[in-house]
């Protein structure tokens, strides 16, 4: 956890003086309901910053003064009036984004078919059995099972095309990229928001390519319409579907000789094995989405349903899947339970075919469980870990008076008295992501993208790499990118293994050796060692000399945390971080300015 890149906070005495300072600097908040001093005007607007973005930029607060935060915040809950050309931009050269499914899912089998043909040729195949459950020894003749072929590196034009793993780099690369770049920042938080709330794990199987348009297709259009259309869209979700293996969800049955022919014909084209004999004869009901989709996506732990609901729920969605190679959603009526179903006390009469999980998405969305389960998400993430309960009350109503108006709820919160009290001000942790994504935004960072092919061999090796494609060796480059540094400090995106997400609880990202990473990227960040961002330095002392310390450390204090630094962190950042008075020297400028962006008052939002 120590291995830091060089220049990196030397000597221990500093360093751990360093986090004992900032530690002791608490990270404990005032409590909602207590009496305190009402919010500067400067405050509100750099709380909105945070809250409705990630984080101000230069120049940002005296933008939102100048327009009126009131203007703001409406101009933000109606983004499709912001004008985003410079995001839309710098995302178009990634053209996996608009890549159809069926040409992802191709990939897909093509790279999987290259990988059965390298363990042939190896001669090891213990490696394709574990990851993809398939003997290719079954499906091997003699001349394939032949003594090991040497076999050529790929080339950087090979990388560049394997489109199955550019995906994830480019879905990850993206996201970065709009957080930090685009001005409908509160869409983007909503993005981030909703794509943890439907989590999807791409390194399950064929999600690697089915998350891109499940992010395009699914999230994006819906991150402030309304829930039920949004939950529509995820339930429709291959990606969905896959994940939570409602694609093997049916009413129990034995396939017909024709269904197990063409198994066999679907097996052997694509994978390039047998598949006679490793696809089960039967089928039945899988509860993992019909349990998920109450328990995450709708009314919560606790939202009143019982197992049977799960199982009754279950049978409505079973045929809910998948066409075979295209990555498109398909409704199977052979595979429903079409039987009656009774789903929380609701009777769903027998013969409703694909209707049944539409009546389904029709309860669970006008159920007040639902309503307080959603609301309360929102305020944690908008408000604090532990929202006061009469906002959450109020913030339910909404939702379920304007049907589940997810525009209007965040309204209802972003406007609240509660929103804006000294309990909520920088009362949240920034996760990974939204830490190092507002350093860059804090500092005034640029992306710096390579000339192709490198940027898409880049992406190639990230996202091979998330999914667990030598990663070791990636981690090992001094020089790293900005997503790979989001990976080392523990977010790594649309890579979250169980279905609840990352958690809104931001305390859960608190710990020493988060701190510790945490400096280290803010170091690497400051000394240009993030290979695809840099900032000029010179812009945030705008003309301060740094042979002057105390000046330096009041203009990065301003620049950085907009004058909020504690009494503590500054103590300890001038007696170990500045040239001591009469000693003379120069402050390390790229030093004190990680070392601020590593104070809590930074990683607080």
């Amino acid at each position: 956890m120590l291995n830091s890149p060089k220049g990196l906070l030397t000597g221990g005495a500093f360093r751990l003086a360093l986090i004992a300072a900032i530690s002791a600097a608490g990270w404990a908040t005032t409590s909602f309901g207590e009496e305190t001093p009402a919010l500067t005007e400067q405050q509100k607007i750099v709380h909105v910053l945070n809250r409705l973005g990630f984080g101000p930029r230069p120049g940002d607060v005296e933008r939102v003064q100048k327009m009126g935060l009131d203007a703001y915040i409406q101009q933000q809950l109606n983004p499709q009036s912001i004008d985003d050309s410079a995001a839309d931009a710098a995302v178009a050269p990634m053209d996996t984004l608009t890549a159809s499914s069926p040409h992802l899912m191709q990939a897909y089998f093509a790279g999987i078919r290259q990988f059965i043909e390298d363990q042939r040729a190896s001669g090891d195949m213990e490696d394709m059995k574990l990851r993809y459950g398939i003997d290719p020894a079954k499906g091997s003749t003699p001349s394939q099972a032949a003594a090991p072929s040497h076999k050529a590196k790929p080339t950087l034009a090979d990388l560049a095309k394997k489109d199955e793993l550019r995906c994830v780099g480019e879905l990850q690369e993206a996201k970065l990229e709009r957080a930090v770049l685009s001005e409908r920042q509160l869409n983007e938080v909503m993005v981030d928001f909703w794509s943890n709330h439907f989590n999807i794990d791409i390194r399950k199987n064929q999600c690697r390519v089915l998350k891109t348009a499940d992010d395009r297709d699914v999230i994006r259009p819906h991150v402030l319409g309304k829930f039920r259309d949004l939950l529509a869209a995820s339930a429709h979700s291959p990606a969905m579907l896959v994940y939570l293996d409602n694609s093997q969800n049916s009413v129990a049955r034995e396939r017909s000789a024709i269904e197990k022919k063409m198994i066999d014909m679907y097996v052997e084209k694509n994978l390039g094995a047998v598949g006679k004999g490793q696809i089960p004869d039967k089928e039945g009901p899988n509860e993992n989405y019909g349990r998920e989709i109450l328990e995450l996506h709708t009314l919560g732990v606790d939202g009143g349903y019982t197992q049977k609901d799960v199982q009754e729920v279950a049978r409505c969605f079973s045929g809910w899947g998948l066409d075979g190679t295209g990555g498109k959603f398909q409704f199977r009526p052979i595979r429903h339970d079409d039987g009656e179903k009774l789903v929380l006390g609701e009777v769903i009469p027998a013969g409703g075919g694909m209707k049944d999980g539409e009546k389904v998405l029709d309860i669970l969305c006008k159920h007040p469980s639902t309503a307080k389960f959603i609301s309360r998400k929102l305020c944690q993430r908008f408000v604090g870990d532990e929202p006061p309960a009469e906002l959450v009350d109020r913030v339910a109503h909404v939702f379920s008076s304007s049907d589940g108006d997810i525009r209007a709820v965040v309204e209802s919160i972003v406007t609240s008295p509660e929103f804006f009290s000294t309990a909520a001000y920088r009362s949240k942790v920034k996760s990974p992501f939204e830490y190092a994504v507002s350093a860059v935004r804090a500092t005034g960072g640029q992306f710096i993208n390579p000339p192709e092919p490198w940027g898409k061999v880049r992406c190639t090796i990230e996202g091979a790499a998330t999914i667990g494609y030598g990663n070791d060796k990636l981690s090992s480059q001094k020089r790293k990118s900005l997503n790979w540094s989001v990976f080392e400090m523990g977010e790594p995106l649309f890579a979250f293994t169980a279905p609840t997400g990352y958690p809104e609880v931001s305390s859960k990202w608190v710990s020493p050796g988060a701190l510790i990473d945490r400096l280290n990227f803010a170091m690497a960040l400051t000394e240009q060692n993030i290979n695809d961002v840099r900032f000029d330095s010179a812009k945030l002392l705008d003309g301060v000399d740094t042979d002057q310390p105390k000046a330096v450390i009041d203009r990065l204090t301003d620049s950085l945390l907009h004058g909020q630094m504690t009494d503590s962190t500054r103590k300890t950042l001038e007696s170990q971080a500045l040239p001591q008075e009469g000693a003379g020297g120069t402050v390390n400028v790229a030093k004190l300015t990680a070392l601020i962006l590593g104070s809590p008052e930074f990683q607080r939002r």
